[in-house]
């Protein structure tokens, strides 16, 4: 699909994109054949074939802005982590709990004091990353406790992707908007009841990084189906709509365990 798009070209803006579609000029191949653009803009898409080919996401990051990155999420969509992370809270001594993500092979839970070092080199196989305000919390909070990570990927935060077609909100509030309903006692609790349950879980309470954990699951597998009915929305009418994007990452929170006891005793 990004061979569809042409809005990062030097001097180029949505309504040149519009009229180059228009002309019957679909994409990249055509274009550099036409006589529509300069040679600064033909050089532009033989770079952007090129750095396509070698599989350089991270180009295409620098080249979009956030609320357009949604053009890349099917020329990588087995090469994604959708990704969302749990702390302690907001203030200067707050830490990382844990981490979630989820992939085309399925989600795994990144707990500290277990296995939350494995992040680093974990993440290193994804061109992209997808989060709900990730570019403000996820990614500057996990390089602020890890170190260096994502240098090579592009960021899709679908927060901002989502802005672009008037939707406005938390997480919670935009699955209500395009309809799609968790199903249990979960939905209810905050990111302030996950830090009351990584609180709870280091007091002793014997259930609570697991339902931690089938929180934070729940959270990261909404974000497939959101970031398909972003593309679907911003790409609506354009060569990039057919066939669109279907995201392979999917999972069955149903499978994990949580207790529904303390989800009760959280929202009394």
């Amino acid at each position: 699909m990004l061979r569809n798009s042409f809005l990062h070209l030097p001097g180029f803006n949505v309504d040149d994109e519009e009229d180059l579609w228009a002309e019957g000029i679909h994409d990249w191949d055509g274009a550099i054949a036409s006589s529509h653009l300069n040679d600064k803009q033909k050089v532009a898409l033989e770079e952007s074939q090129q750095a396509l080919e070698r599989r350089d996401a991270a180009y295409f990051d620098r080249q979009y802005r956030a609320g357009e990155r949604w053009r890349l999420l099917p020329d990588f969509e087995d090469e994604t982590a959708f990704l969302d992370i749990e702390t302690t809270g907001l203030g200067g001594d707050s830490y990382l709990t844990m981490c979630g993500i989820l992939d085309s092979s399925g989600f795994t839970a990144y707990v500290r004091g277990e296995n939350i070092d494995d992040l680093v080199h974990d993440l290193e196989k994804y061109k992209i990353v997808v989060t709900f305000n990730g570019i403000s919390f996820e990614v500057p909070w996990l390089r602020r406790e890890l170190g260096p990570l994502l240098e090579t990927a592009a960021h899709v935060d679908l927060m901002h992707v989502l802005r672009t077609v008037g939707m406005r909100g938390g997480l919670k509030k935009i699955e209500k908007a395009v309809g799609l309903d968790r199903g249990d006692d979960l939905s209810m609790l905050t990111g302030r009841d996950a830090v009351h349950l990584w609180n709870m879980a280091q007091d002793g309470e014997p259930n609570a990084v697991e339902t931690l954990i089938r929180y934070n699951a729940e959270d990261v597998t909404s974000l497939p189906r959101l970031a398909e009915y972003a593309y679907g929305q911003n790409s609506v009418g354009t060569p990039m709509a057919v066939p669109g994007f279907f995201s392979p990452a999917q999972f069955d929170t149903s499978t994990l365990p949580y207790d529904s006891a303390l989800v009760q005793y959280l929202c009394r």
